[in-house]
């Protein structure tokens, strides 16, 4: 028989294999994509940045259903669902030979993400882990960035040798054959629901209702500082291999870069997670936004060289940080019982700013021809993030002394 800890750190190792072939390989995959689609229909880039923005949004719509059903059926069949969903799109994608094919073959694939990869993972580990629970969320998650760096230089090895529907027919196969079946057999939604039906032991779980949660302070700073991420963040990196190559860098070095980012993301995000389980969630996500707009005011420097080293230290520590600090603020602040639903509208609000930022970020370079002025907006806009994240802080109830044992007043 398996001790509790043995089991959470089975499901935690079981969700980061799903957060690489899912996640990594599916959503932060998406500029492999963008590359052959352009070259293989000659579509404007206007057209084909349409797809992915419209997978972050399918991701984020579905994040609040997704959210919904977690609070209320176990989680492996949940997920398990999304993965099935996932698949069916890829393979869907595979077979599409328009633009409006391609389009609704992604939006199944992002509803198949919201409702098997970061949102489910997240409310996962929070029911599994308590005292480190930033720490566990920052490993766990750390597959995203893991998967995304392995999984772009296979696939581009992929769309050389069998075009963009291999590579598409190349990411089901994990999916199907690998992510499925530990979905459905390894992960549970927690402790607490193993016994009973996920709607009576919600009822046991300490914490905020739907209703309550949203007439907090707490609930809106995250929402501001999940949007700020998302534009910030995705604003800049969407666009930084034009802009090296504009200060006359390769694109070969441009890349390098990006991958380079995506490496110290996966090391940066559980970093930052134990940096939240020891000095408070909301102190680190303030701390982890400042960085964010600290390294877009230094990547404005980087026509000298060594500006590089400095800017992908802070990014990579801080980049990622927030998809772990976000739902430990949040556990500890307004409670498990309605987590999954709370979470999935404050992930409305990142895939919103993944969405907005590129579009701002290209609109105001085509009427500039200069990625500064952006740029700065875009650091401007990860600070508002930080000051939000700061006062993201809430007294903590009587009733969720049981589950804020971790930060306790600190979050």
């Amino acid at each position: 028989m398996k001790t509790r800890d043995q089991q959470a750190r089975i499901i935690a190792g079981s969700l980061f294999v799903s957060l690489f072939f899912l996640w990594g390989g599916c959503y932060n995959t998406s500029p492999v994509f963008v590359g052959a689609l352009l070259g293989a229909f000659g579509w404007s880039h206007a057209r084909v940045a349409l797809i992915p923005g419209t997978l972050s949004l399918a991701v984020g719509c579905s994040g609040p259903i997704a959210g919904w059903l977690l609070d209320r059926l176990e989680a492996r069949l949940v997920m398990g669902g999304g993965a099935a969903v996932v698949g069916v799109g890829l393979l869907a994608a595979s077979r599409a030979n328009s633009f409006s094919g391609l389009l609704i073959a992604n939006v199944v694939i992002g509803i198949g993400l919201g409702a098997s990869a970061w949102l489910p993972s997240t409310v996962v580990i929070a029911n599994w882990f308590g005292e480190r629970r930033g720490t566990a969320l920052g490993i766990a998650t750390a597959g995203m960035e893991s998967g995304g760096m392995t999984m772009t230089f296979l696939l581009g090895y992929v769309v050389g040798q069998y075009g963009w529907k291999g590579a598409y027919i190349a990411l089901s196969i994990p999916v199907l054959v690998v992510v499925l079946p530990l979905l459905l057999t390894v992960v549970r939604a927690g402790p607490e629901k193993n016994q009973a039906t996920a709607t009576e032991s919600a009822q046991a779980v300490s914490g905020y209702e739907v209703s309550e949660a949203i007439r907090t302070r707490v609930f809106w700073m995250l929402a501001v500082t999940q949007l700020a991420w998302g534009m910030s963040a995705a604003g800049v990196f969407v666009h930084i291999v034009a802009y090296l190559m504009g200060l006359g860098y390769s694109l070969r070095f441009a890349t390098t870069v990006i991958g380079i980012f995506i490496g110290l993301a996966a090391l940066g995000k559980p970093t930052m997670g134990a940096i939240g389980d020891r000095i408070g969630g909301k102190n680190a996500l303030a701390i982890g936004m400042a960085l964010i707009s600290a390294s877009i005011v230094v990547l404005l420097q980087a026509k000298h060289e060594w500006v590089i080293a400095p800017y992908l230290l802070m990014i990579g520590v801080s980049g990622a940080a927030p998809a772990a600090l976000v739902p430990l603020v949040l556990s500890n602040t307004l409670g498990l019982k309605r987590f999954g639903t709370l979470y999935g509208w404050l992930q409305v609000a990142a895939t919103s700013g993944f969405f907005i930022g590129p579009l701002v970020v290209g609109r105001i370079y085509d009427l500039t021809h200069s990625y500064t002025e952006s740029y700065e907006i875009a650091a401007l806009i990860a600070a508002i993030g930080a000051a939000a994240a700061f006062l993201s802080a809430a007294p903590v109830p009587v009733k969720l002394a049981v589950i804020a044992q971790p930060q306790k007043s600190t979050v």
